[in-house]
């Protein structure tokens, strides 16, 4: 590469880090009792950040109810 003055070019890492600070937690609730006898008892959500194209991003939340496992 360097008789043909070809040059590589190097990509920095991203670095992802947690914010120090407060953190707060909210009560165990359901304390691992997942099983629910009636529609809209207990939901359980989660959510993914995405990434698409070069700088673009999306957040994509699924409430998810315990009962029937419909989103």
């Amino acid at each position: 590469m360097t008789i043909l003055g070809i040059l590589s070019v190097i990509r920095r890492v991203r670095q992802s880090c947690t914010k120090v600070g407060e953190r707060f937690y909210e009560e165990n609730i359901l304390n691992r009792d997942v099983t629910a006898t009636a529609p809209n008892q207990k939901w359980c959500t989660d959510v993914t950040h995405l990434q698409y194209g070069l700088s673009s991003k999306a957040h994509l939340s699924a409430i998810k109810d315990l009962y029937d496992g419909s989103i």
